[in-house]
């Protein structure tokens, strides 16, 4: 079989069926941007939550190990007493068939209108894509080497609207300070 790229996932099934009677569900707990639930004192993180991501001003949903643990640090200072937003840029990398493919912040498959630039190269052995909502960058994939990576996720957390032309974001020698 021929193929160019080469990509599988893994499904999630919430369980939601003790609370489905107390709390809002969609695809999971609905929550809002300090992860509390529609019920009084009930908190949701982790995968199950249907969180309101403040970085596209929407809920949203992710099942990655870093939302789930900074959810749930947010989650339980709340319920200590405090009165924390969630905002974080959720990062999933992994290394398969000798390259590295990292997925930062959001993409289409949960923001479908957003705007976007990408480069690639066979040769190089590598591509990029770039995702901007309202000219802020709020999503990246890349497959090869990762070289920018920090920068970019600082330049999501930062949410500034992007002043330059966003294709230069897609070379990491443009991403130093």
């Amino acid at each position: 079989m021929d193929f160019d790229l080469l990509t599988y996932g893994v499904g999630l099934d919430y369980y939601t069926e003790p609370v489905r009677k107390e709390v809002e569900i969609k695809s999971g707990i609905v929550t809002d941007a300090k992860l509390r639930t529609s019920a009084a004192d009930a908190y949701a993180a982790g995968d199950i939550a249907v969180f309101y991501d403040l970085m596209v001003e929407r809920h949203n949903q992710m099942g990655t190990w870093d939302n789930a643990e900074a959810h749930g640090r947010v989650a339980a200072r709340n319920m200590a007493g405090a009165d924390e937003d969630f905002f974080d840029v959720p990062t999933y990398t992994t290394t398969m068939f000798g390259s590295t493919l990292a997925v930062m912040g959001v993409t289409p498959d949960v923001q479908p209108d957003l705007e976007s630039v990408r480069t690639f190269s066979f040769e190089e052995k590598f591509y990029r894509k770039l995702f901007f909502k309202d000219d802020r960058l709020v999503g990246a994939i890349m497959i090869g080497p990762p070289k920018g990576r920090k920068k970019l996720i600082e330049i999501m957390r930062s949410r500034r609207k992007i002043e330059r032309p966003k294709q230069e974001l897609l070379d990491p020698a443009n991403l130093k300070d």
